[in-house]
């Protein structure tokens, strides 16, 4: 995989929210050597101490202007799924399938959610008791 698609991949893990960051910095400077070439992919490969949430957010800038980003979660899910499907079918990758799986449940009870909250006319979110 290219550093273009890893990018990808990373930034449909972001919107997922399966990317801590934590490691963005040095993924970042393999992409950088790699040829990718962006203001902010530049600015992340160059400070190894960034926090996680700033790394994070540079990474999303990075898809903007490499013009990597996802119209949907959808979109993002379907391309994460499909460029790590031969890791999660391998023997003994439990997490991983268990990592696709809840954010894909953790969407459609969202989605759920709203819906009935639009259909029963109330606030998205119930009082806490």
């Amino acid at each position: 995989m290219g550093a273009i698609d890893e990018i990808r991949v990373t930034e449909a893990r972001r919107m997922l929210g399966l990317e801590p960051g934590d490691d963005l910095p040095a993924r970042a400077a393999a992409w950088v050597s790699a040829g990718a070439s962006s203001p902010s992919l530049d600015a992340l490969a160059a400070d190894a101490s960034l926090p996680a949430a700033r790394a994070l957010r540079l990474l999303r800038s990075t898809a903007v202007e490499l013009d990597l980003t996802f119209d949907s979660l959808q979109e993002a899910r379907a391309h994460y799924l499909r460029a790590t499907l031969p890791d999660l079918v391998r023997p003994g990758n439990t997490a991983a399938i268990a990592e696709a799986s809840n954010s894909l449940t953790d969407e459609m009870t969202g989605r759920a959610r709203r819906a009935l909250s639009r259909f029963l006319g109330r606030s998205e979110r119930p009082p806490e008791n």
